[in-house]
């Protein structure tokens, strides 16, 4: 029997030589309740791994700043260093693996696989992790043709079209986007041209300008033959959402990144299809009762928590959509502007939650000829399986369902007055995105917000706040949840909360018209407000936030108990799990006090 346990990475990939050389090496030791194993700036020589007990390293003011269990190495960045500035210490009896570091570094330069593990910063390692059961999804990319799942347009559009008109064909073929022609160029113009137009012009837009001066010429293009894994890698590597799809140079339609998601399984593909074709509310209760088993199918195939998230955004939102319109008479519809808030809005919820949203109405409509049919969306939604917001931010509430005059002034007076209940308004609102009526009502109170959003330290201060909202209270950072055995952690409140509103605190600042999380920080980034590494590790530890939220959620959905997807149990978490855990946790802790210090949240 082995003396040393290979089940775990990095060193379930040793060969058989490399582990007798790990395990003549290794020697175990014990330490003694309150003992230290680590001083801080001591020599460091050895690597450490816990076989029994717990060891907690704690920095310099006494503050826990990670929790070591069974199977957990401490510390691999003391393999490349001298001395490490904080202090490691038994939290009760323990045992431990104790391997001399020069070993270590000798196995690191002949197995590569086991270096990569030491070398990968963050990043890396959770990307690792979230994205490690992609083969059935990466087996359709490379199979697939762009031919299989684009969406053909039966005409070229003049560029000498109006704006006006360009809007309406949109809507008529309930497209994102319309391809024009013009002096022999073939141009684009997408949803987003239509808000930029709004928030750069204050409010007031020429609707009869001729499109081609809007539209976008430099386009990015596939051929209709092409794999579509070759169309995912062009919509990647340019940063864009959606290709040109040609035949000999000749365009045909678009394909975009929700053709791809929705085509990489056939559930997803029928849900769409059954939402377009259903007539009534109870075929929409049918659609709306095979989603999680669709989401849970999809992410046992690999697909990603991040992805799932954007495709649940696309069929959510129709399926919204179609029940307003079997709600709402037709005047209401196309007089209103039904949206969603919160993490829907953002395009970051997978499985169903509490109802955000709310309606903006033309102004002369009468309020309380529209309040019948929001109280029976309400219901409705209810019955779809999404439950009642506790904060009662829904459309059946009169504070989010108004004119859009009184929406607008309602908007500003969160502006002028920033106190929690204004700041938390401000924040569901930040994230609101359009899905059903008249869509210009929303970008016209965003510009609104935008035009009269002022540089007020103050204020911005006082929105930013939220993210210490959570803030450990002395106990440290992991030990409130990583040093019990049986504890569950919100992993909301410790971990995508900060991250969320950090990010929208910066976005708000910066005036940034993105919604979606993972947006706003690659336009951070690009913009040089956060740093490019930070950025990096940002993204990846909110996509492994999710990913583990989700996995808990379908869990419980499994042994059909409570879903309380944000309630993590850290003891069900494998090694692994949890070592990426706390680098995760770490990463949002390092966020927090960038966010903190860039607004000066200390000082406050």
């Amino acid at each position: 029997m082995n003396r040393f346990d290979f089940s775990t990475a990095p060193y379930n990939s040793l060969t058989s030589s490399q582990r007798q050389t790990l395990e003549k090496a290794t020697d175990i030791v014990f330490f003694d309740d309150q003992a230290t194993v680590i001083q801080a700036n001591d020599s460091i020589d050895t690597l450490y791994i816990v076989i029994k007990g717990m060891i907690q390293e704690v920095d310099a003011d006494g503050e826990v700043l990670a929790l070591y269990h069974p199977s957990d190495s401490f510390d691999t960045r003391a393999l490349f260093e001298q001395t490490y500035r904080h202090s490691f210490i038994a939290v009760d009896q323990s045992l431990l693996y104790a391997i001399p570091k020069s070993i270590i570094r000798e196995l690191i330069e002949k197995n590569s696989e086991f270096g990569a593990y030491f070398f990968a910063n963050i990043a890396d390692k959770l990307q690792a992790q979230t994205g490690n059961k992609r083969d059935n999804e990466l087996a359709g990319l490379f199979t697939a043709k762009v031919k299989d799942a684009y969406r053909p347009y039966d005409e070229l559009y003049s560029g000498n079209i109006s704006l006006l008109e360009a809007g309406k064909a949109m809507q008529s073929h309930k497209s994102k986007s319309l391809l024009i022609h013009h002096e022999g160029r073939i141009g684009l113009v997408t949803e987003s041209l239509f808000r930029d137009v709004i928030t750069q012009s204050d409010g007031i837009v020429n609707v009869h300008e001729a499109v081609h001066h809007l539209a976008r010429f430099e386009l990015i293009s596939v051929d209709i033959d092409d794999f579509m894994f070759t169309a995912l890698l062009k919509m990647m590597n340019h940063r864009v959402q959606r290709v040109v799809v040609t035949k000999n140079g000749d365009p045909l339609g678009i394909l975009e990144q929700v053709d791809i998601l929705a085509f990489l399984s056939n559930h997803s593909h029928l849900i769409a299809e059954k939402l377009e074709v259903a007539t009534t509310l109870d075929e929409l209760t049918a659609v709306a009762s095979q989603m999680t088993s669709t989401i849970s199918a999809l992410f046992a195939n690999g697909m990603q928590a991040k992805q799932l998230a954007q495709l649940m955004q696309v069929l959510n939102a129709r399926l919204f959509e179609k029940a307003w319109q079997l709600i709402a008479p037709a005047d209401i519809v196309a007089n209103s502007c039904l949206i969603v808030m919160g993490s829907e809005g953002r395009g970051e919820q997978v499985l169903k939650t509490d109802q955000d949203n709310a309606l903006i109405v033309k102004d002369g409509i009468d309020i309380a000829t529209v309040m019948p049919y929001a109280e029976r969306f309400s219901e409705v939604l209810t019955s779809f399986g999404y439950p009642p917001c506790q904060g009662k931010v829904m459309v059946n509430n009169p504070t989010w369902c108004q004119n859009l005059s009184d929406f607008r002034q309602m908007v500003g007076s969160w502006c002028r007055s920033a106190s929690g209940e204004n700041m938390m308004n401000l924040a569901i609102f930040v994230d609101a995105k359009a899905v059903a009526g008249d869509t210009s009502l929303l970008q016209e109170v965003q510009s609104y917000l935008m035009n009269n959003l002022s540089d007020d330290v103050g204020m911005l201060m006082g929105f930013a706040r939220a993210v210490n909202q959570f803030n450990e209270d002395g106990q440290g950072f992991f030990a409130q949840f990583l040093g019990q055995k049986k504890h569950k952690m919100d992993i909301k409140k410790m971990g995508t909360f900060p991250v969320v509103h950090g990010v929208r605190a910066l976005s708000l600042q910066a005036k940034i018209g993105e919604t979606n999380t993972f947006e706003r920080i690659a336009k951070l980034a690009s913009m040089g407000i956060i740093e490019k590494q930070l950025s990096q590790d940002v993204s990846e530890a909110l996509a492994y936030l999710m990913h583990t939220r989700l996995k808990n959620g379908l869990t419980a959905i499994k042994q059909g108990q409570e879903v309380l997807p944000n309630q993590v149990a850290t003891e069900r978490l494998s090694t692994l799990e949890r070592d990426l855990l706390k680098d995760a946790l770490q990463v949002v802790k390092r966020f927090k006090g960038f966010v903190s210090s860039h607004f000066n949240l200390q000082y406050s």
